[in-house]
């Protein structure tokens, strides 16, 4: 039996509010490749100027065990 995949979007971007503020969030998971491929170039055709990565890695995985592991750096020159 082969391990399932599952695939994941990662957005990350500062909230332009009063006080700024750096959002990580998984917007969508998917053990389905082809689906969640094309919901990633969905998501960049609509909001082109939002960071968007898809991440993917074997079901019951301590992610932090792994090289990389589905993250978004913000860094301080974000909130400028």
């Amino acid at each position: 039996m082969s391990e399932t995949e599952v695939y994941v979007i990662m957005t990350g971007y500062v909230e332009e509010t009063p006080k700024q503020v750096g959002v990580v969030a998984a917007l969508y998971v998917s053990a389905d490749l082809k689906r969640a491929q094309l919901k990633l170039a969905t998501l960049r055709q609509a909001y082109p100027k939002t960071f968007y990565e898809l991440y993917h890695c074997p079901l019951d995985t301590d992610l932090d065990q792994l090289s990389h592991y589905p993250s978004v750096e913000i860094s301080p020159e974000d909130f400028d």
